[in-house]
């Protein structure tokens, strides 16, 4: 059996959605049970933990052939680095009291660094915190989530405009959808002895915003223009879309790295592996998920 923390979410949700399509046991690991009801449907055992209780987390891991953690961002507090900090101890110290022998943990491109990643820098902890376990870890060092252009699907379906902090906006880099994401976890807790303890994870192709751009005017049918939002409107725009103060930060700080090319993945360390799910495949999927949402979740 094998338990997944984030089973609701985007890449836990990927990863035990792979177990199941093959036939494997799986325990998702989320805050509300309700959320998890279609797990349940498809086979899943579901446990309630979050990621500040150790005791809760430890029983959900109890038992498991191997584990997916991560440690989810937490856009309101007020320490965001801090309150991280915090998560990965007690992530850690949950796998050490469960006596779980694998651990593969959701990690990212430029991890290793201490210092001028952004938002990043929660993962440097996360690393070393899991690395104190005693447990088999794999990281899967992904790379830019492909899905991260769900936050501007407002603006590119009513103005025909894709607003941009990734610049110049015709600058490829290394994109990848949570879908690969997801399939490369399920591998790695059900085979591990196939791959090196740190994977690196990319997708098919490097891709520009103006390729993101062009992706969807094709699935719309209609001009879509990436634009650039102005580095000097970064933080006013990401707390006006609901993010704390702190979090704001990290991830301007996280945007300037990328654009910069200052993030890169560990040189010589790891295997690199490619993903299949194109760009244009995974925004498809986002306008499909976004048509399905009912349309009452709106004020």
């Amino acid at each position: 059996m094998y338990a997944i923390m984030g089973a609701t979410g985007q890449t836990g949700g990927a990863a035990i959605a792979a177990l199941l399509s093959e036939g494997r046991d799986a325990r998702a690991i989320l805050r509300d049970p309700a959320k998890g009801q279609h797990l349940a449907a498809r086979g899943a055992a579901l446990a309630v933990a979050a990621t500040d209780d150790v005791a809760a987390l430890a029983a959900s891991f109890t038992g498991a052939e191997a584990v997916f953690v991560l440690n989810p961002p937490q856009p309101h507090a007020a320490d965001y680095l801090g309150a991280a900090r915090a998560a990965s101890e007690s992530i850690a110290t949950a796998v050490r009291r469960s006596g779980v022998a694998r651990v593969v943990a959701l990690s990212s491109q430029g991890a290793h660094l201490a210092e001028g990643t952004g938002a990043v820098r929660t993962l440097y902890d996360f690393e070393h915190a899991l690395r104190q376990t005693g447990a088999q870890v794999t990281f899967l060092r992904a790379t830019y989530f492909m899905e991260n252009w769900a936050e501007v699907l407002a603006p590119v379906r009513e103005a025909g405009v894709l607003p941009s902090m990734l610049l110049p906006l015709d600058a490829a880099i290394d994109m990848v959808s949570v879908r690969d994401i997801g399939r490369v976890a399920a591998s790695l807790l059900v085979d591990p002895g196939r791959h090196a303890p740190i994977v690196n994870l990319i997708g098919p192709r490097a891709y520009a915003p103006t390729d993101a751009a062009a992706a969807f005017a094709e699935l719309l049918g209609r001009p879509v223009e990436a634009v650039p939002v102005p580095r000097d409107a970064w933080h006013a725009a990401l707390t006006d879309a609901g993010l704390g103060e702190d979090y704001a930060a990290a991830i301007v700080a996280l945007n300037d790295a990328i654009n910069a090319g200052t993030m890169p993945y560990e040189p010589g360390v790891g295997e690199t592996l490619r993903g299949t799910v194109t760009l244009r495949e995974a925004l498809a999927a986002l306008l499909a998920a976004e048509a399905a949402t009912p349309a009452s979740a709106s004020p």
